[in-house]
């Protein structure tokens, strides 16, 4: 072999070696850049884990979020829980205390004396009607009352007569019929000024030189306030009319419909609390008076009637209210059951859902969906979703309720 081939071997072998060494140098820097890549990808996914993000039907709040809001439990224990129905009801008249008064008469206003919102007492003047027909009813009593007398005096003359021997006994009974009848057109006439609303005193006074003749009293016939008033000086009304309506609002009613699921918690003489907007503190008591014994078709609903003491004249007819009806006992009448109950704070509704997030861990709660049964202000019956000695949220559970909501949309890794 010539130098010079001798010198051409040696640069392929080394031209070879380097390449080789290059390549092995590449390898072990990707495999480095690999595992560090791998294990910072590790390492994120065991913070993600931990962050819970990833677990469906779990809320993780990061220690420094849950340091702003407190997030108290309490737990779920086997309780007595009166039959409860919360429901929204409407303030009506009670409508054994209410008058719709109307004239008796034809005639027109000649004095308007009750004003809107007065509150009258029973027997006061409403108002003063000029009615001819009244004229002409007194006119037939006066009539029907001078013919009586007339009759007695002719029967008394001639039972005298009779006595004396002048007179027969079938004169004696003709008198006696005219005085019977005579009698019977006095009391009809005076029957009538008694229907037309006139008091025996009022009757009594009927005289033939009365300048009043015409003018009739309209009275309450009830204590109450003037809830409506349609009369005007000068204005022709009749019977039909109806000119004011008196109620009495230290009594009232409240009306609610009962699902018929509901029917079997809703008894005469239950306890009634109720609420309105205006009066957010104040609580208004009642009692059950009515139930319907009929189911409405449509709204698969019962009326029940509650009656409310008003002596404060703060609730006014027309108004919503909140009402909650408590039964004492259980469905059969017995003392409530004990059952499986939370506080009803705890208790979220969540579209057509009732929701408790349960402390599964350390700032963690998982979102349950319940099946409940009966409700008080306090507690709520757990049928389904829940075990006895679990803790649930009982504060600031809205928070976690949305920060759920945000999990199921994919946005809420971070809390």
């Amino acid at each position: 072999m010539t130098w010079f081939s001798t010198l051409r071997f040696l640069l392929v072998a080394y031209s070879l070696t380097a390449a080789v060494a290059c390549t092995s140098t590449e390898r072990n820097a990707d495999g480095e850049h690999s595992e560090e890549h791998e294990e910072h990808e590790a390492e994120e996914g065991s913070e993600h884990e931990e962050a819970g993000g990833h677990e469906e039907g779990i809320v993780q709040l990061r220690p420094e979020a849950a340091a702003q809001v407190e997030i108290r439990v309490e737990p779920v224990e086997v309780r007595r829980v009166s039959v409860v129905l919360s429901t929204t009801g409407r303030v009506d008249f009670d409508q054994d205390h209410l008058a719709h008064v109307s004239p008796r008469i034809s005639g027109r206003i000649h004095e308007v004396l009750a004003r809107l919102g007065q509150y009258v007492e029973a027997g006061d003047a409403l108002a003063v009607i000029d009615s001819i027909e009244l004229g002409q009813v007194k006119s037939a009593f006066l009539q029907a009352k001078a013919q009586l007398n007339l009759a007695r005096r002719t029967l008394e003359r001639e039972e005298g007569l009779l006595t004396d021997r002048i007179s027969s006994e079938q004169a004696v009974l003709e008198v006696r019929a005219r005085y019977e009848q005579a009698l019977a057109n006095f009391q009809a006439a005076r029957q009538r000024l008694a229907l037309i609303g006139l008091s025996k005193k009022e009757i009594n006074a009927v005289r033939y030189e009365a300048k009043d003749a015409a003018l009739f009293t309209l009275r309450t016939p009830l204590d109450g306030t003037v809830m409506e008033k349609h009369i005007n000086l000068g204005e022709i009304v009749s019977p039909n009319t109806n000119l004011y309506t008196i109620a009495d609002l230290g009594k009232l009613w409240v009306w609610i419909d009962v699902y018929e699921r509901d029917l079997g918690g809703v008894h005469l003489a239950d306890d009634v609390s109720l609420k309105v907007d205006t009066y957010p503190d104040q609580t208004f008591v009642g009692k059950v008076t009515y139930v319907r014994d009929q189911i409405d078709a449509d709204t698969r609903t019962a009326r029940a009637r509650i009656d409310v003491d008003n002596s404060d004249r703060r609730l006014k007819p027309g108004m919503f209210a909140s009402v909650t009806v408590t039964d004492p006992h259980g469905r059969e009448g017995q003392e409530a059951p004990r059952v499986l109950a939370v506080p009803s704070s705890a208790v979220q509704r969540d579209g057509d859902s009732f929701v408790a997030f349960v402390r599964v861990g350390e700032n963690r709660y998982e979102r349950r969906v319940l099946r409940i049964g009966r409700r008080t202000d306090t507690y709520v019956e757990v049928l389904d979703g829940l075990s006895a000695g679990e803790s649930v949220a009982v504060t600031n559970v809205f928070i976690l309720k949305s920060e759920a909501a945000k999990e199921s949309m994919g946005g809420g890794h971070e809390h």
